[in-house]
């Protein structure tokens, strides 16, 4: 009878759950404001959490893979069609890869550029920072131009991200052992609309990430190093592994010069000092939805003149960052908590946290049995709380209460997470240490 009842509330909670999806993509296609889009991600979570809980009535684990992976690209077709009125990047993902088709490089032209002028169309009209050249590295261009390749439209770049996150479903799948972590991935709606709907690939890192772990922890070190670059090549973030190679010195050398060679071109093309230079900008500038570096930013500006103050905070915490990363080796923490660690400590201390970002974290979250990324994951929609206005009047300003709610409750799911990352861990029996 209990086996009979949980089938059918988790039944129940995968309609409700696709239902809840079908009303969000006819809210977007309707025209409705994007705060309605994102209430209705957020009552999302109810019927994600519950299929999570009575997932346990599906006999076994492959089963339940596979209905992760049907219900993952069954949602998020459902989304594929809707407008993504939460975030515009993919309108520079299209420019970026068709300036590559016309034989332009994106690191050297921004789409202001007069030497593009006669690209421009209304993809261009959508794109935000114009004056500013590209920020992503070599492998997320490649997409960029695969999507170009296959028609350049908007559903076509998002039917790529969805098979993206289809495919890093099946990778949890097959390297994760917790039995829910393949679902949890899946039906997530936070990484179901920033695929389907936005057309961010940052889960493709995700995983790229957790191969890493997974495979030092099996002493598969040529395999852990090419995880590495692939996140490198998809996201700068994936710099944060490097350090878990230091005892292994060929590999550390392989993987350095491969990352390396992967972002020669967003230095070489432009120098970072150019204010037309993406990255430039985005390592100096840009801020949003921070936690610690706020705090570390006002510290800055108490004790140093206005025009240094953050420099010095950013200084600081990559300080803080590269101590994180000594610490992590030097005491030999189990590769899937130390890569965990990191990951937690780049969001934490980073000037910007776009919601897109927690595809870095989930994946190793959900490997590790964890609950705090998951509850961020809904949290994070937070950080969506301007999209009105800058719908409206082009003005973007997250207001404080809701970035003290939603590290609040972050910092409450940590504290209650018995799972939560920690370098006091004991490496688990028959798992490697770096």
């Amino acid at each position: 009878m209990t086996a009979r009842r949980d089938g059918a509330l988790f039944a129940l909670c995968l309609a409700l759950q696709g239902c809840v999806v079908g009303g969000v993509a006819l809210r977007a296609r309707w025209g409705g404001p994007p705060s309605a889009v994102v209430v209705g991600l957020a009552l999302c979570f109810v019927p994600y959490a519950g299929a999570l809980v009575f997932s346990r009535v599906v006999s076994s684990k492959q089963a339940l893979d596979r209905i992760a992976i049907a219900s993952a690209s069954l949602f998020g077709a459902v989304l594929l069609f809707a407008p993504p009125l939460l975030s515009d990047d993919l309108y520079r993902y299209l420019w970026e890869g068709r300036l590559w088709f016309e034989g332009f490089n994106p690191y050297r032209l921004a789409p202001d550029d007069a030497a593009v002028a006669h690209l421009r169309d209304g993809l261009w009209a959508n794109i935000n920072n114009r004056p500013l050249t590209s920020i992503y590295p070599p492998l997320s261009q490649l997409i960029f131009v695969v999507a170009q390749w296959l028609g350049g439209e908007v559903w076509t770049l998002k039917l790529l991200a969805l098979l993206a996150h289809a495919l890093s479903v099946a990778v949890v799948a097959r390297v994760c052992t917790e039995r829910k972590a393949s679902l949890a991935i899946a039906l997530n709606p936070l990484l179901l609309s920033e695929a389907a709907l936005n057309g961010h690939f940052d889960i493709l890192c995700g995983v790229s990430l957790l191969v890493v772990a997974w495979a030092l922890s099996r002493h598969r070190f040529a395999q852990a190093g090419v995880a590495a670059c692939a996140a490198v090549g998809l996201k700068v973030v994936g710099l944060v592994v490097l350090p878990l190679f230091v005892r292994r010195p060929r590999v550390l050398v392989a993987a350095g010069f491969g990352s390396a060679l992967l972002l020669v071109p967003l230095a070489w093309s432009r120098a970072l000092v150019d204010p037309v230079s993406g990255a430039g900008q985005f390592a100096t500038r840009w801020r949003g939805n921070e936690s610690g570096f706020a705090l570390v930013d006002k510290l800055s500006h108490a004790l140093f003149e206005p025009g240094s103050a953050e420099f010095v905070a950013r200084s600081i915490v990559a300080v803080v960052l590269i101590g994180l990363c000594v610490l992590v080796v030097y005491r030999r923490v189990p590769p899937t908590t130390a890569v965990r660690v990191l990951v937690w400590a780049v969001l934490l201390l980073s000037p910007q946290v776009h919601p897109w970002y927690l595809a870095w974290l989930l994946p190793l979250e959900v490997a590790a049995g964890g609950s705090a990324g998951l509850v961020w994951s809904a949290a994070i929609l937070c950080a969506y709380a301007p999209l009105d206005r800058w719908a409206a009047e082009g003005v973007w300003d997250l207001p404080l209460g809701a970035q003290i709610l939603e590290y609040a409750l972050v910092g409450l799911a940590l504290i209650l997470d018995p799972r939560r990352p920690s370098l006091a861990r004991p490496a688990p029996k028959g798992q490697m240490s770096v």
